[in-house]
């Protein structure tokens, strides 16, 4: 267990009940941390979409999260905002300082695996990727954490007491998928963003880390990819991601998918005061399967 009561966190992409958001944001707050967590901003005139089986079990994404945060005796807090527009990171910021008066922890967390719309297969190849889906899957898997962690720097710099950001890459920002261009650049992008950030803000004792995982076993990892297989195989969304996982688990060392709790637990290491030493590293969470 590690110490971080008396800080501030905020988690971006925390609003899905079986999502590595959600995950981190209560473990932080369970090491002692306040929680600010943040979620996708959707116009007036469009609701929120959750999965059939969470509205089954009642979920209503960020207000869920913090009543588990508040469960465990921390204080959380929602802020919805679009990542990939400075005025809205800004505006997040703001509210966090209003709320709490510091911030001590930031984790880019959010990501855009593939675009939900479009008539792309989720594998395409550079030649023939739209233009579209480059800017949509930059925009918040690299531009996103680049505002975020602007925002944050700042004032964490401004008040003069360090700080801890970490930053969610993935095994695609160690190797390059075919197919996968737009993610991979934007996650080897985001690893060089780390680098670079952990040189800059190094005299200001703000630690910049990188976790880079591999399959985690979540509700919404690669979730397009085994919806295809289902419909493909006429089979059900739980048979199809059997399926997925069994195909990697001979490239995975360790013998298994990740689950959401072993990325967190690096990830809390990272928040503490026991990674003090350590800067501008992109940590593999992989089961063996990266070791570069």
């Amino acid at each position: 267990m590690y110490d971080l009561c008396g800080k501030v966190a905020i988690v971006t992409g925390a609003a899905r009940k079986r999502g590595l958001g959600r995950v981190i944001a209560l473990r932080l707050a369970k090491e002692g941390a306040d929680v600010v967590v943040v979620g996708r901003k959707y116009p007036d005139s469009k609701p929120e979409i959750f999965l059939e089986e969470e509205l089954l079990e009642g979920w209503q994404g960020l207000d869920s999260v913090v009543d588990e945060i508040q469960e465990l005796g921390r204080l959380g807090f929602a802020v919805r905002a679009d990542l990939s527009v400075s005025k809205d990171v800004n505006e997040m910021v703001e509210k966090t300082l209003a709320r709490f008066g510091q911030i001590d922890i930031l984790i880019n967390n959010a990501a855009y695996y593939w675009p939900s719309k479009g008539d792309q297969p989720i594998f395409t190849n550079i030649i023939d990727l739209s233009e579209e889906v480059w800017d949509g899957v930059l925009d918040v898997n690299l531009k996103g954490p680049f505002l975020c962690c602007k925002a944050v720097a700042k004032s964490m710099m401004q008040r003069g007491k360090g700080g801890k950001i970490v930053n969610i890459s993935s095994r695609a920002g160690k190797m390059g998928i075919a197919g996968l261009g737009a993610y991979c650049s934007a996650k080897f992008g985001l690893n060089g963003l780390t680098q670079t950030l952990a040189l800059e803000l190094a005299p200001y004792r703000i630690n910049v880390n990188t976790v880079c995982p591999g399959r985690i076993r979540t509700r919404q990892h690669g979730m397009d990819m085994i919806s295809n297989l289902a419909q493909q195989r006429g089979i059900s969304i739980e048979e199809a991601r059997a399926q997925v996982d069994a195909d990697v688990l001979p490239f995975i060392p360790l013998g298994r998918v990740a689950e959401p709790e072993d990325v967190a637990n690096v990830v809390a290491f990272l928040c503490s005061s026991e990674s003090d030493y350590m800067t501008g590293q992109a940590i593999n969470v992989t089961g063996g399967r990266i070791m570069h």
